[in-house]
């Protein structure tokens, strides 16, 4: 068989599964390749072992079975981590550095976590990325995921190390009807998708109303047919265009994935046509404080979401409860750094009293009412004269740290609120052309409503701080703080409309979307609003925090950062409150 038609990279991940399987000239049916098109050694060696241990039929007999189904990546995903744990079980006593390279594998998995782009998250499936976590982690010993019950059992389903071939085929269709995941019959997608590439790609997207939906993830992409030419079928990313569903298809959408909005019909469409406009023309606008509610779901995709949304509020809040005591720790650390700051800048309030200097326009009131209360004075105030809005990135690049960004949300919030400050703490991303504000702790709410936070999206920076300036309206006797945890790279599906600096339109991405999101700060900032930043992405989008937030950016590397570096925005505007 010829591989002429396979890349340079390819053709190393073909040699590695070849080398693995001791025969040379087939067609594998998967390859694996990193998001950045390099082959990965571990995985090509097992899909070679499958092939020498179980042969040619069988694998392919199952993989075939669910061909076309809607969740056939998911599907992909989760066998191959069954044939993962029975070939290296069958392979182990005869190639020993098979474990060291396991290992290595399962570090580069959780190494990447940190690099992935936000479409590369997007991409993943949340079921199938935390099956792959427990998994690796297992690899290295370390604490399994914060997962539910469901995924427990699955997690240990699908290590199927010891099987043969008689047993493992078999096993694995069972554990996914067990598991309802799939009952043998493949169920074809509901929507009606164009799949394309290339310059008729970019010319749809220009010519119809489009949404880019990233589908899921296969690790291990699927080989092109013999003779097809090309990129292999499964690339390390895939996107499709979709046709724009009907409006109150994605209104439903968006509120069972959401909750219901916060304003009325009437409201928020004057907030739409406010908010709206200039190269957010076409967006839409979702306020809300609700949950995802699945009973709301109008088809399948939104059900999963909703359930998937809840889901996570479970997680966030276990993960918390396992390390509680650490938690608890730092919001008495924090408390006390944001107290000392309040005292150290403490304001003086002048009141009225029965003693002090005269105030001349009282001094009627002892005639005519006997009120003693005719002079001033000045008393220290322990009342902070500012409140504090935490704005939190809810795209798909946070995927990977859910419950790490809610945790130390809640640590902020309710550090803040000991001190006396109120603390809203909202999130935020697009999806369908809205761009959703989701209030999770309001002024008055307690805390642990920030647990309620989930990734999902993407993120339209601009129109986000634009409608949060606008829409998240603080106490009337109080100046605010926005603090916003970003990774300076806002991205959305709905793109730039023609005109303007865009007479051809442009995609929301890269230059043009930091532009516009640094015209919206410094809009915030001539409002009043005092506008702050905790950064945590890659060193390449330093230049764009910088630019849209200036020096008001404070830079993290691991998410356990995020409440200490936001304390410590706060005490600097606290200095400049009230300095």
């Amino acid at each position: 068989m010829s591989s002429a038609h396979y890349s340079a990279q390819q053709r190393r991940a073909l040699n590695q599964v070849w080398n693995a399987a001791g025969a040379y000239g087939f067609q594998p049916l998967f390859l694996s390749l990193d998001p950045g098109g390099r082959p990965d050694l571990y995985l090509n060696t097992i899909v070679g072992c499958v092939r020498k241990w179980y042969g040619e039929a069988e694998p392919e007999r199952l993989f075939q079975s669910w061909a076309g189904d809607r969740r056939q990546a998911l599907l992909d995903d989760l066998a191959w981590l069954a044939l993962e744990s029975a070939a290296f079980a069958r392979e182990l006593p005869g190639r020993p550095l098979l474990a060291e390279l396991r290992r290595a594998h399962a570090e580069t998995f959780f190494d990447q976590e940190q690099s992935l782009s936000r479409q590369e998250w997007m991409a993943k499936n949340q079921l199938s990325y935390t099956m792959q976590a427990a998994r690796w982690r297992a690899v290295l010993g370390g604490r399994p995921p914060v997962m539910t019950p469901y995924e427990k059992r699955l997690s240990a389903a699908l290590d199927m190390a010891g099987l043969d071939g008689a047993a493992l085929f078999p096993a694995i269709p069972e554990v996914f009807s067990r598991f309802r995941l799939f009952n043998g019959k493949a169920r074809a997608p509901s929507a009606l998708r164009l799949r394309l590439t290339g310059r008729l790609a970019g010319m749809m997207t220009r010519l119809m109303p489009t949404e880019i939906v990233h589908t899921d993830v296969v690790d291990l992409g699927r080989a092109a047919g013999a003779g097809e030419g090309g990129t292999p079928a499964a690339a390390p990313r895939r996107a499709v265009l979709r046709l724009k569903e009907a409006g109150d298809a994605d209104r439903q959408y968006i509120e069972s994935c959401f909750g219901p909005p916060l304003l009325s019909a009437r409201e928020l469409g004057l907030a739409e046509q406010a908010l709206c406009t200039g190269i957010h023309l076409g967006c839409r606008l979702w306020y809300t404080a609700g949950l995802p509610n699945p009973e709301r779901a109008n088809n399948p995709e939104a059900r999963r979401m909703a359930e998937q949304a809840l889901l996570q509020a479970e997680r966030n809040r276990a993960a918390f409860s396992a390390d509680a005591a650490l938690y608890q720790n730092a919001i008495s650390r924090l408390t006390e750094r944001i107290q000392n700051c309040l005292q150290v800048h403490s304001r003086t309030e002048t009141e009225t009293a029965r003693r002090g200097w005269l105030d001349p326009s009282r001094v009627w009131r002892a005639a005519v009412l006997g009120d003693e209360r005719v002079f001033l004075r000045e008393e220290p105030s322990n009342r902070p004269g500012f409140a504090v809005d935490l704005l939190l990135d809810a795209s798909a690049s946070r995927l990977h740290c859910q419950e790490a960004v809610a945790a130390q949300g809640y640590i902020l919030a309710e550090s803040l609120e000991r001190c006396g400050v109120p603390v809203r703490v909202s999130g935020f991303c697009s999806l369908r052309g809205y761009t959703v504000l989701r209030v999770l702790k309001g002024f008055t709410d307690k805390s642990r409503g920030v647990f309620r936070y989930f990734a999902s999206g993407w993120n339209r920076d601009g129109l986000a701080l634009r409608a949060a300036g606008t829409l998240l309206e603080g106490p009337p006797d109080r100046r605010r703080i926005l603090l916003v945890l970003t990774d300076a790279s806002p991205s959305d599906s709905r793109r730039i409309p023609p005109g303007g600096e865009y007479p051809l339109g442009h995609d929301y991405d890269g230059a043009p979307a930091a532009a516009d999101a640094a015209r919206e700060v410094r809009a915030l900032v001539r409002r009043g609003l005092r506008v702050g930043a905790v950064f945590m992405g890659p060193a390449a989008n330093v230049p764009a925090a910088e630019k849209i937030y200036g020096r008001s950016l404070a830079r993290i590397r691991s998410m356990d950062q995020l409440a200490g570096a936001a304390g410590t925005l706060i005490q600097n505007e606290i200095r400049e409150l009230e300095g």
